[in-house]
């Protein structure tokens, strides 16, 4: 796989991403590490699926407290 073609991936995980994790400000470190933070939340991970759950989980226990 070339470059071009990862990053026109990446660009398309960030935009699926930032549609589905409004106020969340998402992005992809230079080492390839993914992040996330809103407010005082932060989430970092190398692997975007994780990253996905995780987010989830953040926003489920802060719609239910």
């Amino acid at each position: 796989m070339g470059s071009e073609q990862t990053t026109r991936q990446g660009a398309d995980r960030l935009s699926e991403l930032a549609a589905e994790f409004t106020g969340w400000r998402i992005g992809r470190g230079g080492s390839g590490v993914w992040w996330a933070v809103r407010g005082n939340d932060l989430v970092r991970t190398p692997d975007v699926e994780e990253l996905r759950v995780r987010l989830h989980e953040l926003t489920a226990s802060r719609e239910s407290a």
